[in-house]
């Protein structure tokens, strides 16, 4: 197909021609229809006009011919990846506000709307875990947590998390190599985590160590946990479970 004002080679698919930047003739522009389920993307790409967009994985579509990528939002809208990310802290937001309330079952409802959003960030995956595992549903926190640890392994706060699911169901001996992961990745890189994370991290190490039966060990982790901010609540709630003075902490 050629340019009909600059007579330039085109690809079948082009909207407009990359040259000169005319539109195409509309009966050679070939349908996207087949490429994706009806009404699930855009139909033509906000930045270059092309309609050879194709799926890359549930609610991300990419444009062949310049390379753009798009998302859907629940309305089947397209949006940049900029729109998206505005969309998605603002339901981390919402979702916040919920969780200061302990009303977890109001925050799951709109982490979830997330995912038809960015159905791989990391972090909302991350944070649905939590809210799972705070609702007593071990299964589905696992099952978000590992697919937040795969798409970032190296994200300590994911192994503090699947530690405190082991821990919680009393398997002290699997929680504890993940909780040493955790602050593996802490101490290299403390950047990464938030201070009250960091301080829950050692702290849950310490309480992991004395169900063990390593007493010594709880009480240099506990320690370490009251100089990061551990709350004095939290830290007198485990010293009183292992039969600990904190004030000698």
């Amino acid at each position: 197909m050629l340019c009909k004002r600059c007579g330039s080679r085109l690809p079948d698919e082009a909207a407009f021609c990359p040259a000169c930047g005319a539109q195409a003739p509309h009966d050679a522009i070939t349908s996207a229809g087949t490429w994706f389920e009806e009404g699930a993307a855009p139909a033509v790409c906000a930045s270059c006009g092309s309609r050879s967009i194709r799926i890359v994985r549930k609610g991300e579509y990419l444009c062949e011919y310049c390379g753009s990528r798009f998302f859907t939002n629940g309305q089947d809208v397209a949006a940049s990846e900029e729109d998206v990310t505005a969309e998605l802290m603002a339901l981390f937001e919402e979702a916040a506000k919920y969780e200061s309330r302990d009303q977890i079952s109001s925050e799951l409802r709109v982490l979830l709307k997330g995912l038809d959003l960015a159905p791989e960030n990391s972090t909302l995956l991350l944070k649905l875990g939590r809210a799972y595992w705070r609702l007593g549903f071990a299964e589905q926190a696992m099952e978000y947590f590992h697919k937040a640890e795969a798409l970032d392994p190296d994200n300590p706060t994911v192994y503090c998390n699947i530690g405190n699911v082991y821990f919680t169901q009393g398997q002290y001996a699997a929680a504890k190599p993940l909780y040493e992961k955790a602050l593996a990745g802490i101490e290299a890189n403390p950047m990464r985590v938030s201070g009250n994370d960091i301080a829950v991290s050692y702290g849950n190490y310490g309480n992991c160590l004395g169900k063990l039966g390593d007493l010594e060990g709880a009480k240099k982790y506990l320690s370490l946990a009251k100089t990061k901010g551990y709350s004095r609540e939290s830290l007198r709630n485990v010293c009183r479970q292992l039969g600990l003075n904190p004030k000698r902490l």
